[in-house]
């Protein structure tokens, strides 16, 4: 049988393809991980005097999370707290997923006012501008997915991460919720 240039290109082709195949766990060549972001807390402000304002125009503590990966997550059921021994955090309601839903690599803001009649993202809590914690947790109210542990607090100046997700905390004296920290 003769072969032609074409199907001969072709044949080596398949077999260098073949070659190269994962046949089993003693490959020694190995996939380095993809690198994905987490959800976080990004940036929160517990001395909030004049600087932004709530849907009701109120100067409330707040807490920005930020999404990191390349899916959008819905924080519907997850708990938020300042005490990291609480008992009782927050549930954060599951009643209406268009507003607690963060788009892969966006922002959300949850108000630490003590004011939930004034909607899902206000949270039953207050910030101490003398310091403590926020703490979000998993819907089962079990597993933290991100905290931190802050000194006093000056009011008007934020503290967030550099870059968005980063380990790096800094204070913003121009606070950016809901948008990148700079």
């Amino acid at each position: 049988m003769k072969l032609t240039n074409l199907t001969t290109g072709l044949l080596s082709i398949l077999l260098l393809g073949f070659i190269g195949c994962d046949l089993g766990e003693d490959d020694p060549i190995e996939t380095p991980p993809t690198e994905e972001g987490v959800l976080v807390i990004n940036e929160f402000l517990a001395s909030n005097d004049a600087g932004h304002s709530d849907e009701e125009g109120g100067f409330d503590d707040w807490v920005e999370l930020y999404n990191g990966t390349s899916e959008a997550i819905d924080i519907g059921g997850m708990y938020f707290t300042d005490d990291p021994e609480d008992t009782e955090p927050n549930l954060i309601p599951m009643t209406n997923s268009d507003l607690t839903t963060i788009a892969a690599g966006g922002y959300l803001i949850l108000w630490c006012d003590k004011e939930p009649e004034q909607g899902i993202l206000h949270i039953n809590t207050k910030l101490s501008s003398g310091g403590e914690s926020v703490v979000l947790i998993d819907s089962d109210g079990l597993t933290v997915i991100d905290t931190y542990t802050f000194d006093a607090q000056e009011a008007d100046v934020s503290i967030g991460r550099t870059p968005d997700g980063g380990e790096t905390w800094t204070a913003f004296s121009t606070p950016t919720p809901g948008a990148s920290n700079n």
